[in-house]
């Protein structure tokens, strides 16, 4: 089912488009959420992007959901996504490393994401090395939950909106 939340949090990432808003919300209809401002969303054409994005945060607000965060918390929402799903297995521990590390930019290169970057770069050069590596990104992303408040919601999408 769509969490219109993490869409949000993706349009502020700049991982969605606005225009997909209308699509977006039409298959959440189609999922059974259902809200005044959703079915008025799936009605806007993909031209009425700056609508679109406005009834966003109403159809957040009439399903309940927390509103949308400021675009540092959005940052740090993802990347403790990506560190869950990390430790869960998931996902591959490189291709968490490297969602990771493609967001430190944005909150101006905090160290706890840099060394993703770092890990995820060794585990590209050295394929005799990559089962320890991977368990170093397996603990770093343990150690950054349990450091940095990851208990937030989760986000599922990737800094190159794949």
């Amino acid at each position: 089912m769509i969490d219109m939340r993490d869409v949000g949090v993706r349009v502020l990432l700049g991982e969605v488009a606005s225009e997909k808003l209308p699509l977006i919300a039409a298959q959440a209809l189609a999922d059974g959420l259902d809200s005044p401002s959703l079915r008025e969303l799936a009605g806007l054409s993909h031209e009425e992007h700056r609508e679109a994005r406005e009834l966003l945060d109403q159809v957040i607000d009439e399903l309940g959901l927390p509103g949308l965060p400021d675009e540092d918390q959005a940052i740090w929402e993802t990347v403790w996504s990506y560190a869950r799903r990390i430790v869960s297995g998931a996902i591959p521990p490189v291709d968490g490393a490297h969602a990771i590390a493609c967001y430190a930019g944005g909150l101006m290169y905090p160290e706890s994401l840099v060394r993703f970057a770092f890990l995820a770069d060794l585990w590209e050069d050295g394929a005799a090395r990559r089962a320890p590596l991977e368990q170093d990104i397996v603990r770093e992303a343990a150690v950054m939950l349990r450091t940095t408040g990851g208990q937030l919601g989760a986000v599922g999408s990737d800094c190159d909106g794949q």
